[in-house]
Order: structure tokens, then C-alpha cells, then sequence
């Protein structure tokens, strides 16, 4: 997403939207999604160059920490219905499904993890659903190799 607009969010009155922590390759992904499918969204975002960049092209844009509840709350979380958790943390991203599962207990919430144990915690936390970077990369390895002819991958002599 190149930051291009969406009306205005009112935390105080929406319900419904989503909210995207991390506006990131993987979090600019997600706001095309709900953008192409009409559902508002706002996002958390710590980057004050991300936020100056995208809030003047009519992202709305919380800068704050995703562990914080007061900062979900900004976000309206209470009343979410989506919440996906981009940010390229583990530990970070564990604490915001944790925070937020305790403030909005039937919202759906997908979350992104470098790895398959800190996925399992992120369930166990209230994740619905989560993206794990080494499977996905690990995915992506075996399709390149099935486009690359065998014998460049024998080992030469």
C-alpha cells in the first residue's frame, strides 16, 4: 500500500474496523486487503516517519506501543473486529495478542512470528491465526526449487 487513503476514523464511534500493528511491508499488505474489501482500519505504529508519511495521505495513524492498552484503546480495540499484529517482533507481538484478547475478547486476531514455538505460544495467547516467517520462507524455498532444472542443483565434482 502506498499510504493512499481511506475515511475518516473516529475511535470513539467505529466498531467493526480493523486495526494493523506495524505498518510495515506485511501490515501495508494487510490495509490493501481491507482496503480493496472496504473495512476501515487503523494503525499502530511506533516509525514517526511511517506515520508522517501515511497520515497525510489519509492512513489513520496511533503512534504508540502495541504492548500498551491505553494505545489499543486509541484503537478502538474494544469494538475491533479484526486485529493483525505485522510487527517483526516475537516477544512484542505475543504481548499485543495477549493485551488484546484481554480487552476484546471475540475479535478474530492474526499475528506474524519468525518462528513455529513463539506461533504456538501466540495460540495458546488468544491468536486466531498466525503467519510463520520459516515456513513460509521454507515454502517458498521448495517452489524455487521446483522451477530450477536438476542439474544445476547437483553438486559439481
Amino acid at each position: 500500500m502506498s499510504c493512499d487513503g481511506q475515511d475518516i476514523f473516529d475511535a470513539q464511534t467505529t466498531s467493526g474496523h480493523a486495526v494493523i500493528a506495524g505498518f510495515g511491508v506485511p501490515g501495508r499488505a494487510v490495509g490493501d486487503s481491507l482496503s480493496a474489501q472496504n473495512v476501515p482500519f487503523v494503525v499502530i505504529e511506533l516509525n514517526p516517519t511511517t506515520i508522517d508519511r501515511c497520515s497525510h495521505r489519509g492512513v489513520h495513524m496511533i503512534e504508540g506501543d502495541v504492548r500498551n492498552a491505553e494505545t489499543l484503546r486509541r484503537a478502538g480495540i474494544e469494538r475491533a473486529s479484526f486485529f493483525a499484529v505485522t510487527v517483526p517482533n516475537d516477544q512484542i507481538a505475543m504481548e499485543a495478542v495477549r493485551l488484546a484478547r484481554e480487552l476484546n475478547p471475540t475479535m478474530h486476531i492474526m499475528a506474524r512470528f519468525h518462528f513455529i514455538s513463539n506461533g504456538m505460544i501466540a495460540h495458546k495467547l488468544g491468536a486466531n491465526e498466525v503467519v510463520i516467517e520459516e515456513q513460509v520462507v521454507a515454502q517458498e524455498f521448495v517452489r524455487l526449487m521446483k522451477k530450477t532444472p536438476a542439474p544445476e542443483l547437483q553438486a559439481t565434482a
